[in-house]
């Protein structure tokens, strides 16, 4: 399905009662609590965002500045760099044409 398709299901489910009771929950389980670590995880196509709260659960964040295609953007000449580190022998001579 498509973009607006996506979109109004969302907010069909945040209308309805069964998405309230569902937000309430995440609401409840993170109101009051403390961060007490933040982990980071490699999920294929974004970098997860783990809280670790003070009751021992956690919560995970996807954040839009974290999905590969905008650290490709953002981070070109890193990512360019990293990879050499990664495969050296493929590092283009310099002064090379």
């Amino acid at each position: 399905m498509g973009d607006i398709c996506d979109m109004n299901d969302l907010e069909r489910f945040m209308r309805s009662q069964e998405g309230q009771a569902h937000l309430d929950e995440i609401r409840k389980m993170l109101k009051g609590r403390t961060i007490v670590d933040i982990s980071f995880s490699n999920e294929v196509h974004f970098i997860a965002t783990t809280l670790h709260l003070d009751d021992g659960e956690t919560f995970v964040v996807f954040q839009p500045s974290l999905e590969v295609e905008a650290i490709r953007e953002q981070f070109e000449e890193v990512l360019e760099r990293e990879y050499f580190v990664d495969f050296p022998d493929r590092k283009p001579k310099e002064g090379a044409p």
